[in-house]
């Protein structure tokens, strides 16, 4: 496979999603770059509230995560993939509105909200739409897209808060807003595919928590994903306060992040399709994390250029561990959910992130930072275990599902 089938997704519907994801991911670059700057300049709140109103929005959407991603099943994926999207939009041009916490706390939920029914209904129509192997890739160039255009949303911000005035920053909201709305008429665009047909007694409520293999792989990957925080807040506050490292090294990090993330995702989606292949690259994903971090632990005792070489070392292993990951849990719900009820144990998995959203950060900072360094070994120890219990769980969730009893699931143990 040559560079340009990795940097150019086939035509048809995997390029035209993978255009949409450069206008989502520059519509979300630019207000997630300026947002801190909007919420405290323009809502007019305290750091300590945006805090607390991002932490509360976030527990919102875990309780509310099966009960709106359900939504898919019961109405279709493209009807709520529309329907999340123009929420968003209307939302996200209510921003300008916005005065003090009670506001904010409102206006933010219900994006939070939004975001789960559009997130889960473009995830199902993905899944009813392409085979495995195209839809793992098609997800990886919407990846690979979308970080092109959150590096051009950063650019647009960083402009909005150099002018540094009040319509600068109503900016930043309402380009996302525009784009937002004409990715709900680019969706509306895209063919219709055909619903899974609905089970005999699929009428029950929530059946995805009766599912416990599958609530247990929903776990497992929720621990994988802790590589988000360490690479987005543990390690920058590793190289401010325990390296001599220049704070500028930030930068450096991240922009091999997002060049790696661009141009190495689809490469790495080989085999990934299949339950075998998802457990495979989740596995690795996990001893490279692992691996990661006793590298920057070392980067804490070593000065200079030694520093800096380690500190891009243990990037360059994160990453390589967030494009794994990724791979691997786009499978998951695929294969493993009742075809009827991808909606709704999108949901389940989601509230796996939500929840690691919430704990990780506060957890993994007073294990790896205020500790002085050993609490490293500790999170390396952390992902080891989640790489070698995924391959087994996912293996019992498979076999759980009566309907895959007889078919063979090569699932690494």
């Amino acid at each position: 496979m040559g560079l340009r089938d990795n940097l150019i997704p086939p035509p048809g519907l995997p390029r035209r999603l993978a255009v949409q994801s450069v206008f989502a991911g520059t519509g979300y670059g630019t207000f997630l770059t300026g947002s801190a700057v909007f919420f405290t300049r323009v809502v007019g709140l305290r750091p300590h509230e945006i805090g607390i109103g991002l932490s509360l929005a976030a527990a919102i959407a875990l309780v509310t995560a099966v009960p709106m991603s359900s939504l898919a099943d019961r109405f279709g994926a493209q009807r709520m993939w529309v329907v999340g999207a123009v929420l968003q939009g209307l939302l996200f041009a209510a921003w300008p509105f916005a005065r003090g916490f009670w506001s904010f706390l409102l206006v933010i939920a219900c994006v939070e909200i939004a975001s789960t029914i559009g997130q889960a209904g473009r995830n199902v129509y993905l899944i009813e739409a392409l085979e495995p192997e195209t839809r793992v890739r098609t997800q990886a160039f919407s990846r690979s897209y979308l970080n092109v255009g959150w590096s051009v949303g950063a650019g647009l911000a960083a402009l909005a808060l150099a002018i540094d005035t009040r319509p600068a920053y109503y900016a930043l909201v309402l380009v996302n807003s525009v784009i937002l709305l004409l990715n709900a008429w680019l969706s509306s665009r895209l063919p219709a595919v055909a619903r899974a047909a609905a089970r005999a007694g699929a009428g029950r409520r929530r059946e995805v928590f009766r599912d416990r293999p599958f609530l247990a792989v929903t776990a497992v990957c929720a621990v994988l994903t802790c590589y988000m925080t360490v690479f987005m807040e543990v390690a920058p506050l590793w190289l401010l306060t325990h390296t001599d490292a220049p704070k500028w090294w930030l930068g450096v990090m991240t922009v091999t992040n997002t060049l790696m993330a661009t141009t190495m995702q689809v490469a790495l989606t080989r085999s990934a399709h299949t339950l075998g292949g998802a457990a495979a690259a989740m596995r690795r994903a996990g001893l490279v994390a692992a691996l990661g971090c006793p590298v920057y632990l070392l980067a804490g005792v070593t000065a200079g250029t030694v520093t800096m070489t380690l500190l891009l070392v243990a990037t360059v292993l994160l990453t390589l561990a967030e494009m794994w990951q990724s791979a691997g849990a786009w499978t998951v719900v695929a294969e493993l959910a009742p075809p009827d009820r991808r909606g709704e144990y999108q949901g389940a998995f989601r509230m796996g992130g939500s929840a690691q959203s919430m704990i990780a950060p506060a957890a993994l900072i007073a294990l790896a930072v205020t500790s002085g360094g050993w609490g490293w070994l500790a999170v390396s120890a952390m992902f080891v275990g989640a790489a070698l219990l995924i391959g087994p769980a996912m293996h019992r969730a498979a076999h759980a599902r009566p309907e895959m009893r007889s078919v063979p699931v090569q699932v690494p143990a």
